[in-house]
Parts: structure tokens; C-alpha cells; sequence
């Protein structure tokens, strides 16, 4: 770095924090961008977060190389709180932005601001670069994909991945930030007519002089007369009337559970066995497909909890995946992730799952001896970590509890399963395989292939309607005979 570095001019709302911005120049027109902090920043940030500790490595918010007319800049949180100084994403750790012109000259007391930068990213160094806080689900999905660490955005056309760097044009971007843009204000506009619309429909209602206050709040209309006039009222697509329809029923649940019982579990049943169906025919689709990574069997099984409650056999709520065990919070913020966590029950007591992929071998290639054939690497590590995951679990949660304010939370006992492989075929590597894990004590192993057969067996058991119940034929008391009837 310079042995001078040009403090830049701060915005003014930031004036008085105790952070400055550092500029570096460096030979043939390159520079980096350095955060600093004077001694009140370090007090304002210990006092928001006992946790923190000084940095003790020059703060490097970004790089500029004038040759590419590069800027590579690391999005940090400039924010005092948990958070201060830390990373702005949980893998993305760079985003470079080609095409980028030099400030020029700098002098003391200038104010930095790129507002070449297209629309979306942060333009301010104070502000710790990275993408605005509306455009985050660009480096959410960008994250999703395995292994990315880097974004770049570039003149170039379309979007491609070389290594850990997914890579978009900057037309490409201006399009994904204005289509969230547009998608965020119909939603909006979506949900402020159907407010109105509830509304006024309710008032016409009640301001009618025949209008009686019924049961209730008095802004319900018998569900019949909803669904007539939401199936059939207006012209529709067929879409449009499913999801009204779904929609109507939603809002009516409670009168049909009080005037019609009988249809409501009918319907539920209905609803639930096309839903299976439809998840089983999704489920047994992805085990045949190869380059499926953990992550995205953790995403599908966050989406579909319903088949981990099978895997437990025992009433559970998604209480969150990627939970946190070994920071400071459940949401993921330091420390070792569990792949997914759960509350069984009415205990709160937590569940850890260790989610691998169908393709995860199990067994080592060769026998030991004898037709034993011993656990591979990638499933006793599996074991091992959920096992660690659980200690460190159990010795910090009272910290996350106070953290995350989530003191309904308990680990009496953590119950710990690894969703690991598919079922060997031979009969001496089932029989390997069934003796090492239901010998082991707190760990349960379950493969892919079997949670879908027991969602095939459920699938039938509720598919067989139950008969009706045949009454039993009245039985005459038989008639006590007297002297009389002898003669």
C-alpha cells in the first residue's frame, strides 16, 4: 500500500462514526479502496457487539487495475451491529465490474462516488460496495449455484461459469434488476386491488338494509356462493380459476370445518394424495439424474419437509435449513452448518440431518473379509460430522437461544440422521450395511431409495378408501316360553 494514503470526504450522514476511506494509489494508475476505523468506530462496534474483535488486516473494500480497467471489489456489512465488517454474503465473497473508468486525480478531501456503476450496485465505498438491498436475490441465486465464490459483470453477452465465477453482461443485469423491479410492483398492485376489492365488497355487504350481522365477524359469505361466482362469474383461463378457486377455499376453511366436516376431509384427502403423488413421480425423477450436488437435495427437501417427517417418524416443523451450530445464530451467521435441523414434537428439542446425495457410495468396493464389506470414507465422515454438529450444538445453544430470540429451543436429546446412497443390491453388502448403522446409537441412516418407497407406501395406504361399515343385522330376544304355550 502508499505510505500516504488520501482520506476521502465522507457522506454526511456518516461524518461522525469514526470510519474513514483510505485511497491507495499505486503505480500506472492503480489504487485500492481501504476501510478504516478510528478509535470511536471500535468503541460504537464493541458496544453494538461485545463479540467483536479488532481487525488486525488492513480492510480492503476493493482493488482497481487500470490496464483491464477492472474494479474488483469485496462487499462487506459497514453497518454496526452482529454483522459489522462481516462478509455480505455467504459464499459470494467478489464481484468485479469490468469497463470501469479511473476517478482520476485524487486529493485530499475529495468524495469518491462510481456513478458510472449501473443501477443495482452500490456506488458507495462507505456503504461496503455489493448489490442494493432489493437486487439480493441476484446474489442469492447466484450462490445457489455450487461452488460460485465470484460474480463478474462485464460488456460480454449472456451469462456463463468458468470455475467459481458466473459471469453476466451488464444488459443482462439491467434485466434481471428491472424484471424484479416490475415483478415487485404488481405484486404490490396485485395485493392493494384484492385489499380493495375485499373491502368495498364487504361494506356493500353490510351497509345493505336487509343485511343481518351472521355468526362470527360478519365478513364471511356462504362458501357455495363464493365458489359459484369465483368458478363461473368472470371469463378466466383455467389457471387463473384453480388458483381462485384454491384461494376461496383458504379463506373458508373454518365454515367447512364447522357446517361441512365431511366434505373438508374429503377434500384434504384429495388435495393430499395428488400432492404426494406428484412429489413421488418428482422424487423418483431426480434419483435418476446424475450431477444433482447436496445442495440441491437439501433446497428439495427444505421445499418438501413433509419427507423428512417420514424420516422421523414423529410430528416435526421445519425449524430452518443451513441452521447455524457452532456461531453465534440459527439463520447461519459463523460457526458449522448443519445441512437441516428440526423441532420435534411439543419439546422444541432440536433434530440435526446430514443431507448427502443418492450418488454417495456407502460401502467400501472390496470386502474386508469374509463377505464384510466395512462403511466407506464419505459415509462414516457423514456420521462423524453429525455427531460433531450435535456437540457443539448442545454446548452452545443457550448463546443462539439469546442470539436468535428463540427460547422455545431445546437439545435434551438430539436425535441425528444422515440421508445418504441408495440401497446396495448384493445381499452380503445389505447385510454389511443393515449391521453397521442399526448398531449405531444416536445416529440413523436412511438412503434416498427409501424414503421414496415409504412415500409410495403411504401413497397407497391413502389411496384405499375405507369401506363402509356393514351394519349388523338386528338380533331377535328370543321370547321365554310359558306353561300355557305347551297346550
Amino acid at each position: 500500500m502508499s505510505e500516504k494514503p488520501i482520506i476521502l470526504k465522507l457522506m454526511p450522514d456518516r461524518a461522525d462514526e469514526g470510519l474513514r476511506v483510505a485511497y491507495h494509489p499505486k503505480k500506472v494508475g492503480d489504487y485500492e479502496i481501504e476501510l478504516q476505523l478510528k478509535p470511536e468506530a471500535m468503541k460504537a462496534a464493541a458496544k453494538a457487539n461485545p463479540d467483536f474483535e479488532t481487525p488486525t488486516e488492513p480492510i480492503i473494500l476493493a482493488r482497481y487495475k487500470a490496464s483491464t480497467r477492472t474494479l474488483t471489489t469485496y462487499p462487506i456489512s459497514t453497518t454496526f451491529g452482529a454483522y459489522f465488517l462481516e462478509p455480505k454474503y455467504l459464499h459470494l465473497e467478489t464481484i468485479i465490474l469490468e469497463d470501469v473508468d479511473s476517478p482520476g486525480a485524487i486529493n485530499d478531501d475529495d468524495y469518491l462516488y462510481f456513478e458510472e456503476l449501473p443501477a443495482g450496485i452500490i456506488r458507495e465505498p462507505l456503504a461496503g460496495f455489493g448489490l442494493a438491498y432489493d437486487m439480493r436475490f441476484i446474489a442469492e441465486a447466484a450462490e445457489r449455484q455450487s461452488g460460485v465464490t465470484t460474480l463478474r459483470i462485464s460488456d460480454d453477452k449472456g451469462v456463463s461459469r468458468k470455475g467459481d465465477v458466473l459471469a453476466m453482461s451488464y444488459s443482462m443485469f439491467d434485466k434481471f434488476r428491472r424484471d424484479i423491479n416490475r415483478t415487485h410492483k404488481r405484486s404490490i398492485d396485485l395485493a392493494n386491488r384484492a385489499k380493495r376489492e375485499y373491502l368495498d365488497a364487504n361494506l356493500n355487504i353490510m351497509l345493505d338494509p336487509d343485511f343481518e350481522l351472521p355468526i362470527g365477524d360478519g365478513t364471511r359469505r356462504p362458501v357455495a356462493d363464493i365458489l359459484a361466482e369465483t368458478l363461473i362469474g368472470k371469463s378466466r383461463s383455467p389457471e387463473a380459476e384453480a388458483k381462485a378457486a384454491a384461494r376461496t377455499v383458504k379463506k373458508s376453511v373454518r365454515t367447512l370445518a364447522e357446517k361441512e366436516p365431511g366434505e373438508l376431509l374429503e377434500l384434504r384427502r384429495e388435495i393430499e394424495l395428488v400432492s404426494l403423488e406428484e412429489l413421488i413421480e418428482i422424487f423418483d425423477k431426480k434419483l435418476g439424474q446424475t450431477g444433482l450436488q447436496e445442495r440441491h437435495w437439501q433446497e428439495f427437501f427444505n421445499a418438501n419437509a413433509f419427507i423428512l417427517q417420514l424420516a422421523f417418524n414423529l410430528p416435526a416443523l421445519a425449524f430452518g435449513d443451513q441452521v447455524a451450530v457452532g456461531g453465534t445464530k440459527f439463520d447461519g451467521s459463523g460457526g458449522k452448518l448443519a445441512d437441516y435441523a428440526i423441532r420435534l414434537g411439543l419439546f422444541g428439542n432440536l433434530a440435526l440431518i446430514e443431507i448427502k446425495t443418492p450418488k454417495t457410495a456407502l460401502l467400501v468396493k472390496r470386502p474386508y473379509r469374509g463377505g464384510v464389506y466395512a462403511p466407506s470414507e464419505e459415509l462414516s465422515g457423514a456420521v462423524t460430522q453429525v455427531l460433531d454438529q450435535r456437540h457443539q450444538l448442545q454446548n452452545d445453544i443457550n448463546s443462539k437461544k439469546i442470539a436468535s430470540k428463540a427460547y422455545d429451543v431445546f437439545t435434551y436429546a438430539v436425535p441425528c440422521i444422515v440421508i445418504a446412497g441408495q440401497s446396495p443390491a448384493a445381499d452380503e453388502e445389505k447385510k454389511s450395511l443393515e449391521l453397521y448403522r442399526n448398531n449405531l446409537r444416536d445416529v440413523i441412516v436412511i438412503t434416498f431409495d427409501e424414503l421414496l418407497a415409504k412415500l409410495t407406501a403411504l401413497h397407497e395406504f391413502l389411496a384405499k378408501k375405507p369401506e363402509p361399515m356393514k351394519p349388523e343385522p338386528l338380533r331377535r330376544k328370543p321370547v321365554e316360553s310359558s306353561d300355557d304355550d305347551l297346550f
